[in-house]
């Protein structure tokens, strides 16, 4: 559970993006709602409880809807705030991390929201250089 202890916004920012496994989270539901089961097959390495932990966490700091759409999870707005925020950090991050090392950047095309699952399930590990 993170530490929300804090008087300023890049700080209260910062202990939501150092959670392991939150920006990945926000940043697939922040490509089109999902249910359980495909976000689940989206995150590597993540145990169901600890997705469970995750999403909870996330719907008490308002990130995700307490309310699915259709079996699916969604973002508040806030969440989709923070979801944007995520993909240009880790796309600025790659690219900075690739300059300093003398390295071309790879122009990425993000997945989208009308994506099905299979096509998601493709960019699960270019994501992870980013996210």
């Amino acid at each position: 559970m993170m530490n929300l202890n804090t008087d300023q916004g890049i700080t209260y920012s910062l202990s939501i993006l150092q959670e392991v496994d939150y920006p990945e989270v926000l940043f697939w539901l922040g490509i089109k709602p999902l249910n359980f089961g495909d976000l689940h097959d989206l995150l590597a390495n993540i145990s169901n409880d600890r997705l469970i932990t995750v999403i909870d966490d996330l719907q008490e700091n308002y990130l995700i809807s307490p309310i699915k759409q259709a079996g699916c999870f969604v973002l508040t707005k806030g969440g989709q705030e923070l979801a944007h925020l995520i993909t240009s950090l880790g796309v600025w991050g790659r690219q900075q991390m690739d300059e300093n090392r003398g390295i071309d950047s790879v122009q990425v095309v993000m997945p989208d929201s009308l994506m099905n699952q299979k096509e998601l399930l493709k960019y699960r590990s270019i994501v992870e250089q980013y996210i």
